[in-house]
């Protein structure tokens, strides 16, 4: 087995105001140990600051001076570009989806930073020895032919079915309720919470014991709780690359709606119990009321099996293969 030493750049990782954050990239990368991958952090904490890409230039020199890497694997664009500063190594860039999309305020606007994101990643692209994107449209926007489409592994180990009155027990929540899950910031835009705020109070005309399980800054080993608890995921963000969230409650078999975006559609594929449906609160309120009566859950686990982590652990791996020796 061929062992790699990498120097992992990101501005996505759990850390203490927020131990969810970021926390699938951390999943994969501790994967890829298995496999024989070492590696290092720098973390830039772009949410508290963007001058912070700027301050982690003399830490990554620093990292450079005092250690000897095989390549470099950086995760979103802004973090790639801090990564590119150097030529002597490989560099490996994983973009996350509004990196290649651009960022909005929740409408189909692209902000000015937005369209300096998109741009520099497309840019970027172009200096990189691999690119990783999440889906076949990601892709498409970056044109580039060498792009490679490996979207988040999901733990199938920890997101698996388990009973949902334990679960409920476990976290205090009533039995007699029905809960639409939202694990998502609600105060961020682009995750719609308004839109599934307006479709659950139509919903519970028809079913008035349904509730919405907010649940932000949970740490990942806990998440399947939620997700077990939960009688139904709501996904109806505006932007999406592969959202995991999707990914992880197939895994566990609980009921998904979602909008067309990112890979939804072809994540929830033909999966019984499991709707695609317009953005709009009277569709997908007419989809919960469907999926509270019938109260089953759905074999989403079968569906995604091709996703495990050790899968995706593989191909990132493939990936890294190739560009070393060639950087």
């Amino acid at each position: 087995m061929t062992s790699y030493r990498v120097l992992v750049v990101t501005n996505l990782w759990p850390y203490e105001d927020d131990p969810s954050y970021g926390c699938f990239v951390k999943a994969q990368m501790e994967s890829l140990r298995l496999l024989g991958v070492d590696y290092d952090l720098l973390y830039v904490n772009g949410r508290e600051s963007r001058w912070n890409y700027l301050r982690a230039f003399p830490q990554f020199w620093h990292r450079l001076r005092h250690r000897r890497y095989d390549l470099i694997h950086a995760h979103q664009g802004l973090s790639g570009l801090v990564a590119r500063c150097q030529i002597s190594l490989p560099l490996v860039v994983s973009f996350m989806g509004d990196d290649v999309t651009g960022i909005t305020r929740g409408s189909d606007h692209i902000t000015l930073f937005g369209r300096f994101y998109q741009v520099s990643s497309f840019i970027l692209a172009r200096m990189a020895s691999a690119v990783i994107v999440k889906t076949a449209e990601m892709k498409r926007r970056l044109k580039l032919n060498s792009v490679q489409v490996i979207a988040n592994g999901v733990d199938m180990d920890l997101f698996r079915p388990i009973d949902q009155a334990e679960a409920r027990r476990e976290l205090g929540l009533d039995a007699q309720k029905k809960f639409v899950l939202f694990p998502y910031d609600p105060q961020d835009t682009r995750k719609r919470f308004d839109l599934v705020e307006s479709a659950v109070a139509r919903a519970r005309q028809a079913i008035p014991e349904l509730e919405i399980l907010r649940v932000l800054g949970v740490p990942q080993s806990r998440m399947p709780l939620y997700m077990n608890a939960a009688d139904v995921l709501v996904m109806a963000s505006q932007f999406e690359g592969s959202p995991n969230a999707v990914k992880e409650a197939m895994a566990t078999n609980l009921p998904v709606i979602g909008v067309e975006v990112g890979d939804t559609p072809e994540l929830i594929g033909q999966t019984e119990g499991c709707h695609l449906v317009r953005r709009e609160a009277a569709e997908i309120a007419s989809k919960i009321v469907e999926v509270c009566r019938k109260g089953m859950r759905t074999r989403g686990r079968d569906s995604i099996a091709r996703l495990s982590i050790e899968n995706v652990a593989n191909q990132i791996v493939q990936v890294y293969s190739t560009v070393v020796g060639h950087g």
